[in-house]
């Protein structure tokens, strides 16, 4: 009887042990769990950002720097550059299909007729676009009564060419041809279908290479800003803390652009194809055209809408609010300065 006991005494005290290390264990497991930082959880949950943009072009280099770097990813986001058609974006952002844009321009002029977005932020508030020209071309003021090739009619490049003719008195028999790429522009100049044309960096140093003749960087007479971000209202109002985190990435990517020369050139290389010499040119082409902090001028942001009044036929008297929100873009710069 007595041994009977201690077997069942025996049994039930090794069952309660047993008991007890499965729960030391569960216990040491959620110490563990504990234990790991919630920055290494937040790091596996990025948020997804769709980015509308052209073709790629230099005008938004500083934002692809950001991505390209590591920017955006640090600060919690997956970004998606979805390649669409200009006249695509503002439907596109308007609508959710995206949720920023880098090409400005079709939401400033949605915006104008009241749509709710706003252009928050400009990369580069100087125009990169160059004047070429065929080499027996002495000077722009040759240019009186030829042909100059744009992207087409009622867009920036025509305007960029009204102004030429104007500031240079070329006189109404000079002529705009179209044509729709950078690319087409040049053979329109090989091809003696014009004789000048407006093309963006870096085009133009193809073009120089084909015997062709730089003649005026048009940022150094024109400064329009040319790209940046645009987002909806909504976006601005409701996801501040999201708009703020995008900012500052794309802030970022301005200081690296302007402070890393090495390996910014070596991402513009591989982004357009250059060879290096090509993307130092490149570089040094478009550095002076970009934003200290995202926030154009007072006169660049007039300019902006003027070029907006010609082209698009927006109001004269439009207020720069209507288009415009760069609180974010302050708020973000002065954070990112606190910290340096």
């Amino acid at each position: 009887m007595r041994s009977a006991l201690l077997r069942f005494f025996c049994t039930k005290v090794t069952i309660f042990m047993n008991a007890q290390s499965r729960l030391r264990r569960i216990a040491f497991t959620l110490v563990l769990i504990c234990a790991i930082p919630l920055t290494s959880l937040h790091a596996q949950v990025k948020t997804k950002l769709r980015i509308a943009t052209a073709s790629p072009s230099l005008s938004y280099l500083p934002i692809y720097v950001a991505i390209k770097k590591g920017f955006f990813a640090r600060r919690g986001f997956d970004v998606d550059l979805i390649q669409m058609n200009a006249s695509l974006t503002a439907p596109a952002l308007l609508n959710r299909a995206v949720d920023y844009t880098t090409i400005p321009s079709a939401i400033a002029t949605a915006a104008a007729r009241g749509a709710p977005a706003k252009v928050i932020f400009f990369a580069s508030v100087k125009l990169q676009h160059m004047l070429l020209a065929r080499p027996e071309i002495a000077n722009v003021n040759e240019l009186a009564g030829k042909r100059i090739a744009a992207a087409g009619f009622g867009n920036l490049t025509s305007y960029e060419i009204q102004f030429l003719i104007e500031r240079y008195h070329l006189g109404p028999q000079t002529t705009i041809v179209s044509a729709s790429s950078s690319t087409d522009r040049l053979i329109a100049l090989q091809t003696r279908l014009a004789e000048a044309a407006i093309v963006a960096s870096p085009t133009d140093l193809k073009g120089e290479e084909m015997g062709l003749k730089r003649f005026l960087h048009m940022g150094t007479i024109l400064q329009i800003p040319q790209a940046g971000l645009a987002a909806t209202d909504e976006t601005i109002k409701n996801k501040r803390g999201e708009a703020l985190e995008v900012l500052k990435a794309s802030i970022e990517g301005l200081d690296y652009t302007f402070s890393q020369r090495e390996p910014t050139t070596e991402l513009i290389a591989n982004w357009m194809a250059l060879n290096p010499i090509q993307a130092n040119k490149a570089y040094d082409s478009v550095k002076d055209t970009y934003s200290q902090n995202g926030i154009p001028t007072e006169e660049q942001a007039k300019a902006y809408i003027a070029m907006l009044v010609a082209t698009a036929g927006v109001n004269a008297k439009l207020p720069s609010a209507a288009i415009f929100d760069f609180s974010l873009a302050g708020v973000a710069a002065k954070e990112l300065a606190m910290k340096k």
